[in-house]
């Protein structure tokens, strides 16, 4: 009898310890008979706005952001393919033809989508496509289409009031700040893939 119930208590503690995959120790203190956790907590920006045209304002730039968030990154991972595949070339010419090539794709398989954003959704997504590349939209293109493409496609953006030399800056920009805002709180949220 006894032996039965040595091996019914280590069947449960042994199902019990495997149940639980962490064990967790943390400090803490005991005061007038209260546990209390002592844990570091993450730090938490609060927006305030002076009035509900401003919030109004927000919630319009952070559906934009999140509508255009994809493309920058899409483009962050696009570029650094197109970088490893010239790395891989060696020859000049052929490294012309191949960014032919890809502009080429790029353009079918963007054009009809990019062409549909509005301007101001365009104006963010110059600027995430620096936050995310840490270069410029002028740059990347100078580099890869050179300078007469780089400058048609920046005389075009000014005709549409963008600028392709856009940097994101939210530490001197109030825009800027809000966007990073939003990007943190969406990925927090589970919002970003």
């Amino acid at each position: 009898m006894r032996l039965l119930l040595v091996i019914a208590l280590l069947s449960i503690f042994s199902a019990s310890s495997i149940a639980q995959d962490k064990l967790l120790v943390a400090p803490f203190t005991i005061v007038n008979g209260d546990i209390f956790f002592i844990t570091d907590v993450a730090e938490v920006k609060v927006l305030a706005f002076k009035n509900k045209e401003e919030k109004k304002k927000y919630n319009i730039l952070k559906r934009r952001v999140l509508k255009v968030y994809p493309y920058a990154i899409s483009a962050k991972e696009k570029l650094m393919n197109i970088q490893i595949g010239l790395d891989s070339i060696r020859k000049r010419r052929h490294k012309k033809r191949y960014t032919k090539e890809v502009a080429k794709w790029v353009k079918e398989e963007y054009a009809d989508r990019l062409k549909n954003l509005t301007m101001s959704e365009g104006k963010i997504l110059v600027k995430l496509i620096h936050r995310e590349t840490q270069t410029t939209s002028y740059k990347i293109v100078k580099s890869y289409r050179g300078r007469f493409n780089a400058f048609f496609w920046q005389t075009m953006a000014k005709f549409w009031d963008n600028n392709l030399k856009t940097e994101y800056d939210p530490v001197n920009n109030r825009e800027d700040m809000l966007i990073e805002h939003i990007l943190i709180q969406a990925e927090l949220e589970g919002k970003l893939e």
